[in-house]
Order: C-alpha cells, then sequence, then structure tokens
C-alpha cells in the first residue's frame, strides 16, 4: 500500500489530510521557499502523519558548504533552522539527529 508521486514542494497535487508519510532526501536545499513548503507538506499530511528529512549536509562541513556556493539556489540548513522552520510551520519535531562535523542531519517531525 504505497502510492509513489512526483510532484512540486510548492503544489502538491493532493488533497488536505491525504498522507501518513513525506519524505525528503536531499532535496530541501533546492526549495525556493521553504516555509511556503513545510506549510503544503503539513496541508497533505493527515494529523499526526509524519514528515522525513535526510541530508548529508548540517551546515558544520565546510567542504560542503564551499560546494553549496557554487551551486545556484542551493541552501544548507543547520539543526536549528530546520527545527524553528519545522516549528513555524506547525510542525511538532519528534527527532533530530545531528551528526556534526560528519555532516548528515535526520528529522522527524509530526503534523500537529
Amino acid at each position: 500500500r504505497c502510492l509513489i508521486k512526483a510532484a512540486s514542494v510548492d503544489s502538491i497535487p493532493e488533497e488536505l489530510d491525504d498522507f501518513d508519510l513525506v519524505t525528503a532526501f536531499e532535496t530541501i536545499y533546492f526549495w525556493p521557499d521553504l516555509p511556503a513548503a513545510l506549510a503544503e507538506i503539513h496541508r497533505v499530511l493527515k494529523d499526526g502523519g509524519l514528515f522525513l528529512i535526510c541530508n548529508e549536509a548540517n551546515g558544520q562541513v565546510e567542504a560542503a558548504n564551499e560546494i553549496a556556493k557554487e551551486i545556484e539556489g542551493m541552501k544548507i540548513y543547520t539543526a536549528s533552522e530546520l527545527r524553528s522552520a519545522l516549528e513555524a510551520a506547525s510542525f511538532e519535531v519528534v527527532e533530530v539527529e545531528d551528526e556534526g562535523e560528519r555532516g548528515r542531519i535526520t528529522v522527524v517531525a509530526k503534523a500537529a
């Protein structure tokens, strides 16, 4: 029972409260409007639905930060920035695993 669809995060072609889970693997770096995207994800998640973010860059590795500067439209978010943005979009942040100098970050948030 899995439905996979590709769509722009700014305009998800689904109804309110359709999904139990939304994932973002290595993509939020390129979302032009993070607050709007998070609001749209919250809109399509069922109450208590989960949003999982997995990134290989957390803003703590200088080499990754330098690469991001060279790629147009790329922004690396820190754990603190993600937590604040998610909470502003009415998510409850359930877990943040920030691997510090290893660079990886995983965030689990729940639609409240």
